[in-house]
């Protein structure tokens, strides 16, 4: 994600293996292909042999940069890391236009040809230029905060500490979201941020360790989930076992990010011990009572947007008792048009990949439900695909509130003045859209979807409450009425 200096932030799919029989590098490769909606763009993996860390990375899926297993590097351990496009240009470094091969993870620092340490990151550190000039470190136009990260451990452990102690060290000086999975060639390391904003699974395949974003990526390669990480959480996995420790920091409370249940994570997985399948099938049946259709809808039919919104849309058909149709279908050659970078590259993405079904819609009703909205470039082009299909109207249902509010943690939502509901009503976003009426889930009824705590969830970019400072400042309570007024 672009910052509004215009530095990448990354926000992407981590994995790592650690102990394994033969080749680590192709339980890997199996558990991002698991993990490609997280990222698109790039993929990435350092395998570990006798202390050497050996790289392979590349622009587009995992299978466009690893076709073959010969093109897969050698060791019984290796880290992993899948991208999407977070710097305004979906293929490049921010400003350049260059191929995005040099932001691809995991990032290696030390010295030419011997790399000891390799870094994959999930997240983003919303202080990186105060964390560079407090270090007196590079971080100029373009620079990653991954990058930067790496540096910052490398030079403690140039001084002679290990990378635990590195880690325990740099982190806690460190502001923002970070999932990671690291190595130094001999024991591999797994870190949530204090705040949990971003998922950390651990499992178990025979005696081998695995790590990864979401536990789909564990269970794509046989392996049992164990557990996810704790915030705050250092666990380290080497030839003497497993060990957990804490980062110490003081304030700091739980919030996951919200969005993850909403739209980013897999159906099938669990996250904080929920599961995101029963979470969105809640949520659409509440969608359904909170906003049903309209009395004077005649033979209506339930639309889901694919893919994410399917789960929700099953339970508003569920509760509201109309038929679910389907009306879009989707071509799975193409991406998330959420990931893509300009409005226009979002647009041609969704004509690109979705086609509206007119013996479903036409002379109908529709009640179009999708999972989010954030800057409505995907759902206009969807309401247009659907009239000239016949819809005789389209009522909007959104399974969440809408976004007003820019994520500063790692999901690229875009900044305020992209967000399609920042400071307008519900009828004035309806016009936008181009639909007959627009509703939306109330945060409170999501909150109760995910059966959690609110005060353990983020919540940032439907409300404006950030857990922690970010660039700008804090949205005033009054800015916070005004946008929803």
């Amino acid at each position: 994600m672009s910052d509004p200096t215009g530095k990448p932030r990354e926000a992407c799919g981590v994995a790592g293996v650690w102990g394994a029989t033969g080749d680590a590098a192709p339980l890997v490769r199996t558990m991002l292909t698991a993990l490609q909606h997280r990222g698109r763009q790039n993929a990435g993996i350092v395998a570990c042999h006798a202390g050497r860390l050996d790289r392979r990375a590349g622009a587009g899926r995992v299978s466009d940069v690893f076709p073959a297993l010969a093109d897969l590097p050698r060791g019984p351990g290796a880290v992993g890391h899948v991208r999407y496009a977070t710097s305004g240009d979906a293929h490049g470094t921010a400003g350049t236009g260059a191929p995005g091969t040099d932001l691809a993870q995991p990032v290696l620092a030390g010295p030419p040809g011997r790399p000891t340490l390799a870094v994959a990151h999930n997240g983003t550190l919303v202080d990186a230029e105060a964390l560079a000039i407090a270090h007196g470190a590079r971080y100029g136009p373009g620079g990653s905060d991954t990058a930067l990260l790496t540096r910052l451990l490398h030079t403690v452990m140039e001084r002679g500490a290990d990378l635990s102690a590195a880690l325990h060290e740099v982190l806690p000086a460190v502001t923002g979201a970070y999932a990671l999975v690291l190595t130094d060639g001999r024991r591999m390391y797994g870190v949530r941020d204090p705040h949990g904003f971003r998922p950390l699974c651990l499992g178990r395949l025979d005696d081998t360790w695995l790590l990864a974003s979401e536990s789909p990526a564990l269970t794509a390669v046989g392996a049992e989930p164990v557990r996810e990480l704790e915030p705050g959480e250092v666990l380290e996995v080497g030839p003497d076992g497993m060990h957990s420790g804490r980062l110490t920091v003081q304030g700091a409370r739980r919030a996951f990010c919200l969005f993850e249940y909403v739209y980013f994570a897999r159906p099938d997985s669990v996250l904080d011990a929920r599961s995101v399948y029963r979470t969105r099938y809640a949520a659409g049946i509440a969608l359904a009572e909170h906003a049903p259709p309209p009395p004077d809808a005649a033979d209506p039919v339930v639309v889901a947007v694919p893919e994410t919104a399917r789960v929700a849309a099953d339970g508003y058909a569920f509760r509201s008792g109309l038929p679910l149709v389907q009306g879009l279908l989707r071509h799975d050659s193409v991406g998330r048009s959420f990931i893509g970078g300009s409005p226009d590259d979002r647009a041609a993405a969704v004509r690109a990949k979705l086609t509206a079904v007119p013996a479903a819609v036409a002379g109908r009703p529709v009640l179009l439900v999708d999972d989010s909205l954030v800057r409505g470039t995907t759902m206009a082009a969807i309401v247009t695909l659907l009239r000239d299909a016949g819809a005789r109207a389209i009522h909007v249902r959104i399974a969440s509130p809408p976004h007003r509010w820019p994520c500063h943690y790692g999901i690229d939502t875009g900044r305020g003045d992209s967000l399609l509901a920042a400071g307008i009503t519900d009828d004035r976003i309806a016009r936008r859209l181009g639909c007959d009426t627009a509703a939306f889930l109330p945060l409170h009824a999501l909150i109760r979807s995910v059966d959690k705590d609110p005060y353990d969830l983020c919540t940032a970019c439907l409300d404006g409450r950030y857990p922690t400072a970010v660039p700008g400042g804090q949205p005033t309570p009054r800015t916070r009425r005004r946008a929803l007024s």
